[in-house]
């Protein structure tokens, strides 16, 4: 009921017809509208005013009689001018209400009205009613402290990352997995928990409906806070990538970036099925869908995917589609993957360092294939790294082990070549690999690519951290890359390397003919590498608008401002930013040497000094936009980590929703777990947890 027509209402139906809860909603609802009453008074028109409702806490009004009534006596009765014709002149009306209040039958009305919904007249009545009700609110207590109990357990089960349900959970299994034993073993100190394992055959809390529906809630609360969080910031970017699970469906990871006061994060969203639609089309409908479902269309800044065409197509990739509809949404190539395929594909095009790899891969191969050969490596303290053939740290680690223990490994092929018992394929091949440690060529490729691994791991490594923190760092990291692959370039280095081979076997011998071949060899490694390095990382001119925060520009921007970068800033993003007013407040920070600090520092300084609102409010929108802009996929590739870890070969047949639900409680552990602190987060999956069990009956 509206509150502006409970007055009519009242006047034509009557209070009595109502229900207790309606009667006590209605008392909270008292109308007081403006009234158009007016009175001459001599020379003077008077009119209604509206702080007599303050004056006289019981009188209301109804605007469709333009008429006052004393609220108490219109729904308890009273005298008639007040409680059914009302009042339609104001003249004398203060003295008219002063004698109303002290009336005996308003007073009376009083008392009754604040009585109400003090004491429930049928519960009073009824003793049994009242026992009944008391018995009820009790057993919904017990219930939600069961049920608490465990929501705590999915949610350890769920950020542990450990098995639910068993094959077996009957009461002759002896491992009923690891929800049942932890209930149980809870059981065993709490004894209301114990009985109600015992007794309850409604909702007793251990099928794997209820599990599932338990997850579902604890995600669903989770997943409201990221909400909250999102419609408070003004920037979000997008990454994506997929993987294939145990199962063999593909799963592409979502994760939201953004900016929280002045702490960057990355939450994840989900895993999403698209094994039968891995199309640019398929793929761009469902980052949309979630863009719409998020509500974050207004916000989208930038989206980061891995270099497959069908996501980072120029003209029919999804990261093209989606910026037909979100046209300053900035596309940037992941560059983890990009320095991957740096390494991978620009040094491999050379004929003598694709044989050099191949090399690396046989001693593995030759190791892992044998126990027998196994144990040879590890008598000698040592064991190769796992192959892989798309991660080039695989390559690195690999040259790295064998430069470091060439002496054992050389020894240990020797071995097998030398000694008896073993198999002619194992002589034949360790002879082979003893030929190549006493190679040249492939000792000094160990030395030159063990120095490029060292630069090209550190920024791999940085790449994929977690604690990378803006873009710009990343932009500084791949360029002093190049200049050391630059460096490198020189006679010097290939003398250097020579030499160095020789130390580590001294049979080797590098004459000047032979010196300048290598040395021709190395500077076509090189070049191809920086080659290779400028076409894949060819979209940083995109971002020359980041300089303008770089901090170690600030003393030079004083004096010369980055007119270039300013307007490359303003067409990619129209219409975010007062240009004229975050010129001027880029001019002041540069002015100021306390504020020469990077964008995360500058922003935490600002908020924490209360300066973002008044004083730099567009800065504080710059340092948001560039912080929110992400260099990599590696948080999407952290949780293709945890999908393996969930989705197992022994557990490949939960559903999306479930296998979602439990790697957002993995990957959010640390908010999980911040949320678990506050009183209410149990309270509210457990209202999320009863909605669901209503909707379902």
């Amino acid at each position: 009921m509206q509150k502006e027509n409970i007055i009519e209402f009242l006047l034509t139906s009557g209070f009595n017809a109502l229900t207790y809860e309606q009667k006590n909603q209605i008392k909270l609802n008292r109308p007081t509208p403006h009234l158009l009453l007016t009175c001459q008074d001599g020379k003077y028109i008077r009119t209604f005013q509206k702080n007599w409702y303050n004056k006289f806490p019981w009188l209301t009004g109804c605007d469709k009689r333009n008429k006052v009534f004393c609220f108490t006596c219109v729904i308890f009765g009273g005298e008639k001018e007040w409680s059914v014709n009302g009042l339609s002149s104001i003249k004398n009306f203060l003295r008219k209400s002063e004698k109303h209040a002290i009336s005996q039958k308003h007073l009376t009305n009083q008392e009754k009205f604040h009585l109400l919904g003090k004491v429930r007249i049928e519960y009073a009545i009824s003793e049994g009613r009242r026992l009944a009700a008391v018995k009820h609110n009790e057993q919904v207590g017990i219930n939600r402290r069961l049920i608490a109990r465990m929501i705590h357990v999915v949610c350890f089960l769920g950020k542990q990352e450990l098995v639910f349900r068993g094959h077996r959970e009957n009461n002759e299994s002896l491992n009923k997995e690891n929800y049942l034993e932890l209930l149980e073993l809870l059981a065993q100190e709490e004894q209301l928990l114990k009985e109600h394992l015992l007794s309850s055959a409604i909702l007793k809390g251990t099928s794997k409906m209820i599990q599932n529906d338990l997850i579902e809630c604890v995600t669903s609360v989770l997943n409201s806070k990221i909400f909250n969080e999102i419609q408070r910031v003004n920037y979000v970017s997008i990454q994506a990538d997929e993987t294939t699970d145990v199962s063999c469906r593909s799963q592409m990871s979502i994760i939201f970036r953004y900016v929280v006061e002045q702490k960057i994060v990355e939450r994840f969203i989900g895993f999403f099925d698209v094994s039968k639609n891995k199309t640019a089309s398929g793929l761009a409908d469902i980052i949309l869908s979630e863009i719409n479902k998020w509500k974050i269309g207004n916000k989208i800044i930038c989206q980061t995917y891995d270099g497959a065409s069908v996501m980072s197509g120029e003209k029919s990739g999804a990261q093209f589609r989606i910026r037909q509809i979100y046209p300053n949404t900035l596309f940037i190539h992941c560059y983890a993957h990009q320095l991957n395929l740096v390494l991978l594909h620009g040094a491999k095009t050379i004929k003598s360092v694709k044989l050099f790899i191949c090399s690396l891969t046989m001693f593995h191969t030759f190791f892992s294939r044998s126990t027998k050969r196994s144990e040879l490596l590890r008598e000698q303290g040592f064991k190769l790294p796992n192959q892989t053939d798309t991660r080039w740290n695989y390559h690195s680690g690999a040259a790295s082990t064998i430069k470091k223990h060439f002496l054992d490994l050389k020894n240990s092929v020797l071995h097998v070549t030398e000694e008896p018992g073993w198999d002619p394929i194992s002589v034949c091949t360790a002879s082979g690999l003893y030929d190549k440690l006493n190679d040249a060529k492939f000792v000094y490729f160990l030395i030159l690519f063990s120095k490029v691994f060292l630069y090209t791991d550190h920024v791999f490594n940085f790449l994929q951290s977690k604690s990378l923190s803006n873009i710009k760092s990343c932009i500084s990291e791949i360029q002093n890359l190049k200049k050391k692959l630059s460096d490198l370039r020189n006679d010097t280095n290939v003398s250097n390397c020579c030499d160095e081979a020789i130390l580590l076997n001294n049979n080797l011998e590098y004459e000047d003919k032979k010196r300048n071949e290598l040395c021709k060899i190395t500077y076509e490694i090189l070049d191809s590498l920086i080659v290779q390095i400028n076409i894949r990382f060819e979209d940083f001119p995109k971002l020359k608008f980041v300089e303008i925060v770089n901090e170690k520009m600030f003393k030079s921007y004083y004096s010369e401002f980055p007119e270039s970068n300013f307007i490359k800033l303003l067409q990619q993003y129209p219409n975010t930013f007062d240009a004229d007013r975050l010129l001027n407040e880029l001019a002041v920070i540069y002015a100021d040497d306390r504020k020469h600090l990077p964008p995360d520092e500058l922003l935490d300084f600002i908020i924490k000094s209360d300066l973002h609102q008044d004083i730099y409010p567009q800065v504080t929108k710059l340092c948001q936009l560039v912080l929110t802009i992400p260099s990599t996929t590696a948080s999407s590739e952290r949780s293709m980590s945890t999908l393996k870890r969930i989705k197992t070969f022994l557990r490949n047949t939960m559903t999306n929703e479930r296998l979602s639900s439990l790697s957002s409680l993995a990957i959010e552990k640390n908010l999980l777990s911040g949320m678990a602190k506050d009183p209410t987060f149990v309270d509210n999956v457990i209202d999320e947890f009863a909605d669901k069990k209503r909707s379902q009956n």
